[in-house]
């Protein structure tokens, strides 16, 4: 069986039993109508819903890879401008229904098709990695830009958390280039494609102000 088929089975087992906790739960809210005043029940509820928002997404974006012609493994080589369009407000939208943040999202993009290779699956977690790492740190606001230039696109990330001192940045980022496994500040999928595919990425941060995350990306000439 195909990769494929096994995630959509995967997904459908998934959403099964994502299924049966929402019913639980919406039994024991009708047992219990103090609980339905607590403010965390309903953070519950959206919480299972983005779950099977997410597992959807997630086994879409893997079929979708699937279809494209050039693959490196998970990187997929993916048209930029119909990339980034179609997929982040929806996306970012979505995200600012289920976490209390708020995200300026702004893309601008250039009128020259460009290609580049992409993790569409580890974009999915990325997005959810930094929005949720960003309210962790206190942040009440998120600013997104997706910017093509002439030859990479660069995507920041700026919050207004609690920020880190140098040493604690310094960490952070020997920790997660040291086994390629930990997700550091939501960005394990750019340090993969540092590796695979020139990416370049920086980390800035300010005690009491916030953390910056910025990457580039090349483009690919055939």
């Amino acid at each position: 069986m195909s990769d494929n088929k096994n995630l959509l089975f995967l997904n459908h087992d998934i959403n099964n039993h994502l299924g049966i906790a929402l019913g639980y739960f919406e039994l024991l809210l009708q047992k219990n109508p103090e609980l339905q005043k607590n403010t965390h029940a309903e953070r519950v509820t959206k919480g299972l819903l983005r779950a099977r928002d997410l597992s959807n997404e997630l086994a879409q974006t893997y079929q979708d890879s699937n279809n494209l012609a050039q693959t490196d493994k998970d990187f997929v080589l993916i048209a930029v401008q119909e990339h980034f369009l179609k997929n982040s407000k929806p996306a970012y939208d979505k995200l600012i229904e289920i976490y209390n943040i708020k995200i300026n999202l702004q893309v601008t993009m250039i009128d020259e098709p460009k290609n580049a290779y992409l993790n569409p699956v580890e974009l999915v977690r990325l997005r959810e990695n930094i929005v949720s790492n960003a309210i962790a740190a206190g942040a009440t606001e998120l600013d997104v830009h997706l910017e093509m230039k002439e030859r990479y696109l660069v995507a920041t990330f700026t919050d207004n958390g609690k920020g880190m001192n140098q040493e604690e940045l310094d960490k952070i980022i020997l920790f997660q280039h040291g086994d390629g496994k930990v997700h550091g500040m939501g960005s394990r999928s750019i340090v993969e494609g540092a590796s695979k595919h020139g990416y370049s990425i920086s980390y800035s941060s300010i005690e009491d102000k916030g953390t910056t995350i910025r990457t580039l990306v090349p483009y690919y000439e055939s």
